[in-house]
């Protein structure tokens, strides 16, 4: 028996795959030279900065009235870009919290799609036994067509891991909390700081000016008076030297107190040419505060200090870990699902649904697993010990800070002393004046002596103010709780921040309201 071999007809032309190769290689070089990045030019950053200082101020609300410290401390908290920065920072990990939430979901696709060819897909068939063409080429399906289809798929083991990485995410938005928690208090603290040395240089430097011309004016007719003769030289260079000085201490005092108002303007959003007047705090000292347990300070601070309580959640990020590990080792799982269609006029069913399950298993996971396990406990291990030699820095910084309280206070005490003693000189100083006891230089130098005394008397109350601002942050009691809308008006944030800083501002010692039964430790993570 004779067989007959059909010859094979292939209709059409086909493109040879190199040209296809020559026209992909120019669009590739072109990418190629596309991937290299571009410097920004001179102009580009000139225009970059035009751009940022309109943004800067965009928002700047005018200080029409004399601005009290709780003003400044709510345009702080509203304009400042420190507390914009991490109020967005905690909106981002809310944000990765809703996408690590959404992460959980089975997957579900579709895809839709077209193919054309030139020409049929055809084929021949070749007999196993007789190495034989057995059938003329023939297709069954259409040079054209198009398809689409909806696939589900959840894997058990990839949801475990999502889980626990959702967990995780979950406690990042509490160390983002914790954070602005931080970044207010810092803020609030430099405020007040600002705040009063710019209230001090509002008040001393119209003294200043007044008083520096007349020493300049004392100086230039001494020498007036040394050159013509008039005056025995050695005694009028003494006279000029301690004048020099007398000029050289004023000059320093008044760049001083003009830098005051720059910091704080800085702080709370203001240009530094525009008109700030500040309304003067009261100077009252503060009342002798008792001394308190060294005790309840530290255990304050072991509790609520944003950096410790920051760790904690990294302990728990860490322990997530440990589970994560266990889950990994496990078998994966997999439920499958899909419906499609095919609009190939050649199929019998164009439309067809599919269901099915399949599990795997990485052998390799019996010798990496247990040592994953086991860097993530030690993972653990190391955030617990960062948190204890973090928490003994706590406890010296919250002993240390009420030292300097109660230090500043005696400093205080002292300085007011002073300003009492040389305002009785500066009285009897003037009187000798009109009589004409005492020379023009005696009483300057005798007048910038009190004015120095005043200086260091509100810089030492500033200085009370300051450490008792530093024990509460030692403390981790907020000085402004980081609840506060700071999308309020102002007037509104105003009051809110002046009732929270009443305490701090009476000079009380930050306290903290202790639970009788604080909350139980989390579970420990299982031990290999």
């Amino acid at each position: 028996m004779t067989t007959t071999t059909l010859p094979v007809t292939r209709p059409g032309r086909r493109c040879p795959a190199w040209r296809f190769g020559v026209a992909a290689v120019p669009a590739l070089l072109l990418a190629a030279c596309s991937i290299k990045p571009q410097p920004i030019t001179v102009p580009e950053h000139f225009a970059r900065a035009e751009a940022d200082y309109s943004t800067l101020y965009a928002k700047y609300v005018p200080v029409t009235a004399p601005l009290t410290l709780p003003e400044a401390l709510a345009r702080a908290l509203k304009y400042n870009y420190d507390a914009q920065l991490a109020k967005t920072q905690m909106t981002l990990q809310e944000q990765q919290l809703d996408l690590a939430m959404v992460q959980m979901l089975p997957r579900l696709a579709t895809t839709a799609g077209y193919n054309l060819r030139s020409n049929d897909n055809a084929a021949t068939s070749i007999s196993e036994i007789t190495r034989r063409q057995s059938l003329e080429p023939s297709f069954s399906e259409e040079p054209s067509h198009g398809f689409a289809s909806l696939e589900f798929s959840w894997n058990m083991l990839d949801l475990g891991v999502s889980y626990f990485q959702a967990k995780q995410q979950g406690y990042r938005t509490y160390i983002a909390v914790e954070r602005r928690r931080k970044v207010i208090n810092s803020i609030t603290k430099s405020v007040e700081e600002a705040y009063w040395k710019a209230a001090t240089a509002e008040r001393l430097l119209p003294r200043v000016g007044p008083l520096l011309a007349q020493a300049e004016r004392t100086l230039a007719a001494s020498r007036r008076s040394r050159r013509s003769g008039a005056a025995p030289p050695l005694q009028t260079l003494d006279f000029e030297s301690a004048m020099l000085t007398v000029v050289g201490q004023l000059r320093r005092l008044q760049t001083d107190l003009n830098s005051a108002k720059v910091q704080l303007a800085a702080l709370v959003n203001v240009p530094a040419d525009a008109p700030l007047a500040l309304a003067q705090p009261d100077r009252k000292p503060l009342f002798r505060t008792q001394r308190v347990d060294h005790r309840q300070l530290e255990e304050i601070g072991l509790a609520m200090r944003p950096e410790l309580r920051e760790e904690a959640y990294q302990e728990r990020i860490d322990i997530q870990d440990v589970y994560k590990e266990i889950i990994k080792m496990l078998p994966g799982v997999g439920i499958l699902g899909s419906l499609s269609y095919d609009s190939n006029k050649y199929l019998f069913n164009p439309t067809w649904g599919a269901v099915g399950a399949q599990a795997t298993f990485n052998l390799v996971n019996l010798v990496q697993g247990p040592r994953a396990i086991a860097a993530a406990q030690t993972g653990v291990e190391v955030a617990r010990i960062r948190r204890l030699a973090l928490s003994v820095a706590v406890l010296t910084q919250v002993n240390l800070s009420y030292q300097e309280f109660l230090s500043a206070q005696e400093d205080l005490d002292t300085a007011q002393q002073i300003v009492d003693v040389q305002g009785e000189i500066t009285t009897a100083s003037h009187n000798a004046a009109l009589a004409q006891a005492q020379p023009e230089s005696e009483r300057i130098r005798r007048d910038l002596s009190s004015l120095i005394a005043e200086l260091s008397r509100d810089r030492a109350l500033s200085a009370v103010h300051s450490a008792l601002a530093s024990l509460y942050i030692s403390a981790g009691v907020d000085l402004v709780p980081p609840s506060v809308d700071n999308t309020a008006d102002l007037e509104k944030l105003s009051s809110d921040v002046s009732q929270a800083i009443a305490g701090l501002e009476a000079g009380e010692l930050p306290k903290v309201e202790i639970p009788a039964t604080p909350a139980a430790d989390p579970t420990p993570p299982p031990r290999s």
